[in-house]
């Protein structure tokens, strides 16, 4: 029963977030409710307010609407080099993660990195660093420099890599003919980029 109220109100944040014209705010906003309503179906969470800060965050994005910042929202200001963001860092799990299923389908990995970096270029995607151009070289910096740098998979990329190597998803992925299963993987990849860039469109009264 829980589970059936949680998934129908994360059904409901996900279209809100794809067509409200927000840039998703108020995708997040249902997404973020239905996250502490279910925590508090349950005796323990709820004895222990692990829903606080969660209900705090949804507040917070709601006084948006009326011009209040509240801290919890508000900018840090950090010297030296910004951090990527755990979007962005996901991102790149993931690239490296459809590297990797590319070349199970036995294209080798300078191919690979090319395929990667045409999707990522053809949805807009920019670098963080030098030019902002998403190029193989890229991508094969992400795949051999930084996501085995994270030895104890303690960052968003490697979770996001990790994710994609479950016995369950092996088991698809290698019952593909190879065709296939690349069209899979650069799919995959293609359409959550695509579901990370909500409509920014103002919506006509």
């Amino acid at each position: 029963m829980g589970l059936r109220f949680l998934f129908a109100r994360l059904r409901e944040a996900r279209q809100q977030f794809e067509s409200e014209g927000d840039g998703g705010r108020k995708g997040a906003f249902t997404a973020l409710a239905a996250t502490w309503m279910f925590f508090v179906l349950f005796d323990g969470p709820r004895a222990e307010s692990l829903q606080i800060p969660i209900l705090r965050l949804q507040d917070a994005l709601a006084s948006l609407d009326q011009n209040l910042v509240l801290p919890i929202l508000e900018r840090v200001r950090r010297p030296g080099r910004a951090r990527s963001s755990v979007v962005q860092a996901s991102l790149r799990g993931l690239a490296a993660g459809t590297v990797r299923r590319l070349m199970q389908t036995d294209l080798d990995a300078p191919e690979a990195y090319r395929a990667v970096a045409t999707v990522l270029t053809r949805r807009g995607v920019k670098a963080e660093r030098g030019s902002g151009k998403i190029t193989a070289d890229t991508v094969r910096h992400w795949c051999v420099d930084e996501l085995p740098a994270d030895v104890g998979r303690h960052g968003p990329a490697a979770w996001m890599y990790d994710s994609m190597f479950t016995a369950d998803e092996d088991r698809k992925f290698s019952s593909l003919p190879p065709t296939q299963a690349r069209l899979r993987a650069l799919a995959s990849l293609d359409g959550w980029v695509k579901a990370m860039s909500p409509s920014t469109k103002r919506k006509t009264t």
